[in-house]
């Protein structure tokens, strides 16, 4: 006669160990009370022409106040973008043009990409007081921000954090986002499917995509992003820094510059040339531009830069501002162990001495260090 019970006891066994598999994975499905993902599963986007983009909205871009923006700014389908000045920008506004028509196209595929990625963690509460690794970290309905969020890399530059709010992203007021070991802003995203508001005061670090708009109280401030395919964006007395990845910053450059010919009779012209050296073995990006104002009579007749500093996008470069002034819009690239050039042809109606100076500190390099150039005087007889 068959023993049953012989039968069943290796199957009991087998069943017993797939239970106990089964509990084990579901329990390393955090619901947020924990500080660690089972997996850093972020992996970084590939950013289009929406990284020289600090601020982009959907219908209107507006600002009150001092505003500080570094980086583009830029509105489609919307037609406005309003509030400069007050509001100072380093960067070019694009409205309705075919640059911020691809801004947001790239803005766009960022957002489907950040949404696609597959959850390590479900965050179900505050993320004020935590402490979190790199990983995917979803809601699948707001997120919201009371205190400092700190987020620890161990060490790995190339952590990534990805944000997932299936509605709201807010910040209460004096809110933070603090970086540890080695964590890299450039590395941080927020994906958000409705709105984003950053209350008074919040330091706010990492990339904004938010499907429809983005509000900022006064004095909070970015260092990365706020992109709003739909909607608007909305500033008041707010610093936003697009920031500078990729390349190993440098100690310092030097700067020269001259006049010729440095004599010129009224109504001819001459050559300014700016050039900027660096001896360091690592590319130099400028943080901030470099715009030289020209002494109050000069007018700038044509301009160029080299051609090796200019930035791969298009929409990051030197150029020729305007009559009053030369220099970079934006950002440039200083090769490793070599130079950058930019020159201005000039002429001057009236008689008289021209200095042509560049303040200390007005050209700064990704850690802020500067040189000051000397002055270059032109002489109109």
């Amino acid at each position: 006669m068959t023993n049953f019970g012989n039968f069943f006891k290796p199957l009991m066994w087998y069943t017993t160990l797939l239970l106990a598999a089964f509990v084990a994975g579901c329990g390393n499905q955090s619901t947020g009370q924990g500080n660690s993902p089972s997996a850093a599963a972020a992996t970084m986007p590939t950013l289009g022409t929406e990284q020289s983009f600090a601020v982009l909205g959907g219908s209107t871009v507006t600002n009150t106040g001092s505003s500080v923006i570094t980086g583009n700014v830029g509105v489609n389908p919307g037609t406005v973008v309003g509030g400069f000045p007050p509001g100072v920008l380093t960067g070019v506004i694009h409205a309705a043009d075919a640059e911020s028509l691809q801004a947001q196209t790239d803005t766009t595929t960022t957002y489907n990409n950040l949404a696609g990625q597959v959850c390590d963690v479900t965050i179900s509460a505050d993320l004020g007081g935590r402490t979190l690794v790199p990983g995917v970290y979803c809601s699948a309905s707001s997120l919201g921000l009371t205190g400092a969020l700190t987020l620890d890399a161990k060490g790995d530059s190339n952590a990534v954090w990805v944000f997932q709010a299936g509605s709201t992203l807010d910040t209460a007021t004096g809110s933070s986002v603090v970086l540890i070991n080695g964590a890299d802003k450039c590395n941080v995203f927020w994906q958000v499917g409705s709105s984003a508001t950053l209350l008074a005061n919040t330091k706010f670090v990492g990339n904004i995509f938010a499907l429809t708009s983005i509000t900022l109280v006064t004095g909070a401030e970015v260092d990365g992003r706020v992109l709003a395919r739909n909607g608007a964006v909305t500033l008041d007395t707010n610093v936003v820094t697009v920031p500078v990845c990729g390349v190993a910053p440098v100690s310092s450059i030097t700067v020269a510059k001259s006049f010729s010919p440095d004599t010129i009779n009224k109504g001819d012209v001459s050559t300014l040339t700016i050039t900027l050296s660096n001896t360091n073995d690592t590319p130099a990006h400028l943080a901030g531009p470099m715009i030289d104002t020209l002494p109050s009579g000069l007018v700038v007749v044509d301009g160029s830069v080299s051609t090796n500093c200019i930035e791969t996008n298009p929409l990051l470069g030197w150029f020729i501002v305007d009559t009053g002034k030369v220099g970079l819009q934006a950002r440039g690239l200083i090769p490793a162990n070599g130079s950058c050039t930019v020159t201005a042809t000039v002429t001057a109606a009236v008689p008289g001495s021209y200095v042509n100076s560049l303040p200390a500190g007005a050209l700064q390099t990704d850690h802020g260090n500067n040189a000051a150039p000397a002055d270059a005087t032109l002489t109109v007889i």
